[in-house]
Parts: C-alpha cells; structure tokens; sequence
C-alpha cells in the first residue's frame, strides 16, 4: 500500500506538471463520475484510506480503492497528453477554455492518445524532412572556394542548430534564403562584418530579449530564447551569418505570433469584463439614487420623530405637574393615617400593659402555689390535710384557668380590632379603586364635551381651561389621599398581624411554663407521696404506714425513697466533713470546752430548732429554693423531731464529758449534724 500511495503521489505531480503546460482538462473521474477528475484532492483520499492493523477488512477496502485511484490518475495523464498533443499540432500555446468533456472508457482514452502521437509523429517525419532539404540548400548556397578551413565549422554551425530546434511545433519549413546578401570573402582580407550588419544584429538582439521578457512574463513558450540559449553556449556573442537571421526572424515571427494570440485571448476575455464593469456602473447610479431617496426619507422620518418627540415631552410635563399634584394630597392622607396609627399604638401600649399586669398576677399565684406545695411538703401532715392541698392547688389550677379566658378573651378583642382594621382597609380599597376607575373612565367624555364647548364657544375657552385643571388637580388629590390612607393602612395591619403574632407566641410561651409547672408539682407529689407511704425501713413499727397490698410496686417506691434518702445523706455528709474541718481549726484554737453528753443533746435540739425556723422564715421571705430543697428540710425536721422523742425516751445511764464549741462563732449547719447522729 505504501508503494500504491508513492506512485499516486508522483502521478498526481506529473499530472500537475503536464496541466501546467497545456491546461486542465475537465474530464469526468473514472473512479468517481459525479466528479471532475482533476478536481480531486488526492491528498485527503490518500489521509482518509490508509492501512490499520485493527481493521483489516477496512485495509483491504482501502487496498482496492487505491488501486482504482491509480487508474484513474493514468487515464488522466493520457487524456492530459493527448490534450497537450492536440495543442502542439494545432500550433497555439495553450489551448481555449473548454467545458467539462464527456465520459470516457479506458480503450477509448488509450486510442484517442495513440491517435494524437501518430499524427505527432508524422509532423516530426515531415519536419525532419524539411529540415534535410533546408540543409541542402544552404550546403549548397556556401562556395567552397570562399570558405575556409576555420570558417568552415562556423559556416556548419548553423547545421548543427537547426535540427536540434526542429522538433519545436510549427517549425519554418521554407525560409527565404537569399545569396545575395552572403558576404564574400577573398583570400588575402579578414572575415568581417560592417557596422550596419553590427548595429542591426545588435537591434536584433535587444528586441529578442524583449520578446523572450515578454513570453517568459506572460508564461508563453518562447522559440527564440532557445535558439538565443543555443548560441550563447556554442561561441557567446558573435555576428550572425544570413542563415542565422533568416533562422532568427522566424523564431522571432512565430514569438511574435504567439504573442498575439495571447494578447487576442487576453482581450477576449477582457471584454466580458468591460461589459460587467459598464453594468455595474450602471447598477451603482441605480443604488446612488436608491441611496439619496432613502437619505431623503430618512430625513423627514427624523423630522417627523422630533416633532413627536416635542408632543411627548409636552404631555410629559404636564403629567409631571399632575404627579406632582397627587403626591401632595397622598403626603396629607399619609399624615392623617399616621395619626390613626398612633391612636392604634396607644391602644396596643395599653393592651401590652394589661398584659404585663396578668402576667405578674399569673407570677404571683405561681409564687402562692410554690408556696402552698412548700408548706404541704414541710407539714408531714395526714392525708387529709394532703387532700386540701390538692384542692388548693385545684383552685390555683381554677385561676390559671380563668387567666387563660381572660387572655383569649383579650386575644379575641385584638382580633376583632383587627378585623375592624381589615374591613375598614377593604373600604378604602374600594374608595381608592373607585376613585381610579373615575379616574380612568370619566376624563374622556370630559374631555369631548370639554372640545365641543371649546368648539361651540372660543371666548370661554380660558373659564374652561381653568375648570378642568382645576377638576384634575381635585381628582388627583383624592388619588393620593386615597394611596396614602391605603398604604399607611396596610402598614398598619402589617404591624397588627406581627403584635398579634408576638401576643400568640407570649401565650404559647405561658402555657409552656403552666405545663412545666404543673409537672414538676407532679413530680414533687410523688416524691412526697413516696418519702410519706415508704419512710426509713429502720423506724419505729407504730410509725409505718400500710402498704398497697402490691409488694413489687411497693419495693419500687421504696427503692425510689431510699434514693431520693441517699442524695439527701450525701449532701449531708459533704456538710459533716466542712463541720468537721470547723471543729478541727476550733479544737487548734483552743476554743474548745467539755460539756456532759445530755447537756450536749438538749443545746443541739434547741439550735437545730432556731435554725429550722430561720431556715423556713429565710425560704419564705427571699427566693424560693425549689420543690427539692423544702422536701429535704421537711424530713430534716422530721428525722430531728424523731431523734428528740428517742433521746427523750432513752435515759442516759451516765453523763458523759464531751466537746463543744461557740456555735453561732463557727456558723455549723446543726440541722446536718443531728440528722448525721441519728443516722449513724
């Protein structure tokens, strides 16, 4: 294949080579029909079929197609030399524009061009014959006695020149040879030339160079620069013998013909293009003159839009004059909304008062309810005593109740309000409306009954010119006024809707903590309940309570009181051991002193007393210390009130000495201690 594609490229550079030459010929391809055959790029084809390893049927395809490209560039070079051949014997230079031929087959393109060299070939024989006779006659037309040896190869030079040029097309077969203008010489003279024969010769050659510029210029194959190239190599510049110029003149005249046909087909085609150039002079007046009547339409059309321009800025200005009209009536409708919703404001103020003074009312019975469970959790009392609770805070419970109606019944209000501010905002929405649509619909019959009067009576025309500004500018203010009153009316139900919604999130809020609240009183009745049906297992049996008949559930809640115990013990254990560093700072002091043990038992219940009492004086009068805590002192008390009736019960057999130390100096939690003692 690679073979195939070199001999495709070498071809095609023939081919290229012969057009140059004698002219593309337009011949349909032989591999492709619907194509020209010298119009095929045969670099994209040989791109587009190479070989691949990955695709060896695609290979063989490609294998084929070159093969037949090769066929079809062989045609072509045939049909290009029988075309050339054709050009050589019809004796032009190149050959005329011919339009596309018709398609041919192999053996008529084989036969067409073994046709073209026969006949090319029987020019040939006839020139060579001419040639041979030519010689002849100028053998003949030289004395030998005249010649010598040393001119004789000059004398044959020419011989030797003119069969080498003979196979140039259309060789002059019959040149007019003349004797009479053959110089003679005699022996005892040299051979020389005139001055007329050197500046003729020298003319001569100056006109050949021009011709031979002039055909290599305008790519015209020139027979006199050859016969000039031929001798310069043979003997550089010298004079021309008759023969010579004879020979000269014709290459010359066959030069000068060329020359002609080509300016002749140079002017063939010029003419064509005289007569487009004189047509589209004629077009471009017809445009110049399309051109200047749109210039002129074009200039009443700006004309025309700047009188429209200056219509529309006069209307505009007075659209501005009534824009600025209707503003001000809205600037005044706006104060007027401004003060009805400062009225709004105050209402909202006093409504928020209201509010704020529920909520401390509110405050204040969940003050008295944490009071109520404090004082139900440190009385230790029956159960009929914790039933009254329970009603109590049934009662709180009533209240809430009656607080939450009062705040929907406030909130219903705003809503009501709200709704009134809607239905008024609705009002003047359909007066603003009304008021616009009078606006759009009532200035046109206005305005043609306006013009008829206009019409009918010119000396009123100022009276009515007035009354119609006048009309706009009160239709205009009502326009604003309107505007305006809508616009603050719905800022002002915007502002309505966000209190309502601050109001609502308020409520939720309370309702939150009402629930909270009321959990955490759940949570604190049963940590009573357990810490009054389930006490310490270690006290007295008289003391115990019955049990719910239920021994799971019951061991439960007695593992619940014994934790609820356990926290209480370690709190207590964490004030011991404070005490207990007090009693040793004290005892390095020295502030110690020995008491007897039953005079220590009665001092300690007495302070344990005081301290309860300012504890529950402390608790009630400053801030509530939570559910927990009043629980705690309640079974301190209870635990300090068991552990005096045991002291009292048991006597002490012997009066111990013991330590003591300034109570009220070292600031103890007594409570704590007697609690410890009892415990351990």
């Amino acid at each position: 294949m690679e073979s195939l594609r070199a001999d495709l490229r070498d071809l095609q550079a023939a081919i290229a080579d012969v057009c140059s030459r004698a002219g593309a010929l337009r011949f349909p391809s032989w591999k492709f029909p619907d194509k020209v055959s010298c119009e095929l790029d045969i670099a994209v084809l040989l791109q587009r079929y190479r070989h691949s390893d990955s695709e060896p049927e695609f290979s063989q395809h490609a294998h084929v197609v070159l093969l037949e490209l090769l066929i079809d560039r062989l045609l072509l070079l045939l049909q290009s030399f029988t075309g050339y051949a054709e050009a050589v014997l019809s004796g032009r230079a190149l050959p005329p524009p011919r339009g596309p031929g018709p398609g041919m087959s192999a053996g008529l393109t084989a036969r067409a061009f073994w046709s073209s060299m026969l006949k090319l070939g029987a020019l040939c024989q006839q020139l060579r014959d001419q040639v041979g006779k030519y010689q002849k006659e100028h053998l003949k037309c030289i004395s030998p006695e005249v010649v010598e040896p040393g001119t004789a190869s000059e004398a044959a030079q020419p011989t030797s020149v003119c069969p080498n040029l003979s196979v140039q097309p259309r060789a002059g077969p019959s040149v007019a040879l003349s004797t009479r203008s053959v110089p003679t010489q005699t022996p005892g003279s040299p051979l020389a030339s005139c001055d007329t024969c050197s500046s003729a010769q020298a003319s001569l050659h100056e006109v050949g160079r021009a011709i031979t510029s002039i055909c290599q210029s305008q790519n015209i194959p020139s027979a006199l620069s050859k016969f000039q190239e031929v001798l310069e190599d043979g003997a550089g510049r010298r004079n021309l013998s008759a023969t010579d110029m004879s020979y000269w003149a014709s290459e010359q005249s066959k030069d000068l013909s060329r020359i002609n046909k080509h300016l002749q087909g140079l002017l063939q085609q010029l003419n064509p293009v005289r007569a487009e150039l004189e047509e589209m002079g004629k077009q471009k007046d017809k445009l110049q003159k399309q051109v200047e009547d749109f210039s002129r339409k074009l200039q009443a059309e700006k004309n025309t839009q700047a009188e429209q321009q200056k219509a529309a800025e006069q209307s505009l200005k007075a659209k501005e004059k009534e824009h600025s009209e209707a503003v001000a009536r809205l600037e005044q409708d706006k104060d007027d909304l401004r003060r009805g919703a400062a009225l709004l404001e105050e209402q909202l103020s006093a409504l928020k008062e209201e509010l704020a003074a529920k909520e401390v009312a509110v405050q204040e019975l969940e003050l008295s309810k944490t009071t109520l469970l404090e004082e139900m959790s440190t009385t230790m009392v029956a159960q009929s005593q914790v039933l009254e609770l329970e009603e109590k805070v049934q009662v709180l419970t009533g209240q809430k109740d009656s607080l939450e109606q009062e705040l929907s019944a406030s909130r219903v209000q705003l809503e009501q309000e709200l709704s009134a501010s809607r239905v008024q905002l609705e009002k003047e929405k359909v007066r603003v409306e009304s008021l616009l649509w009078h606006e759009e619909v009532q200035p046109e019959p206005g305005m043609a009954e306006l013009l008829l009067l206009l019409l009918a009576r010119l000396p009123a025309l100022g009276q009515a010119e007035e009354d119609k500004a006048r009309l706009a500018e009160q239709l205009e203010q009502s326009q604003q006024h309107s505007g305006k009153q809508l616009q603050a009316q719905q800022e002002l139900l915007d502002t309505l809707q966000q209190e309502k919604l601050a109001l609502q999130q308020s409520i939720l809020e309370l309702q939150a903590n009402t629930a909270q609240l009321q959990e955490q009183a759940q949570e604190l009745r049963e940590r009573e309940r357990l810490l009054v049906f389930f006490p310490d297992l270690h006290m007295p049996a008289e003391t115990q309570f019955e049990s719910s008949g239920n021994l799971t559930e019951d061991m439960k809640s007695q593992l619940q009181a014994n934790k609820i115990r356990i926290e209480v013990l370690e709190r207590e254990n964490t004030q011991l051991e404070a005490l207990l560093a007090k009693v040793k700072a004290a005892a390095e002091q020295g502030v110690l002193k020995l008491v007897p043990q039953a005079q220590l038992g009665s001092q300690l219940h007495r302070a344990a007393s005081r301290q309860d009492t300012g504890r529950l004086s402390s608790g009630s009068s400053g801030d509530s210390p939570g559910m927990p805590g009043c629980l705690d002192k309640a079974w301190h008390r209870a635990a300090s009130s068991q552990h005096s009736k045991k002291l009292r019960a048991e006597p002490s057999p012997q009066a111990k000495p013991c330590l003591t130390l300034p109570v009220r100096r070292l600031g103890l939690g007594l409570p704590s201690l007697h609690t410890g003692a009892h415990r351990k």
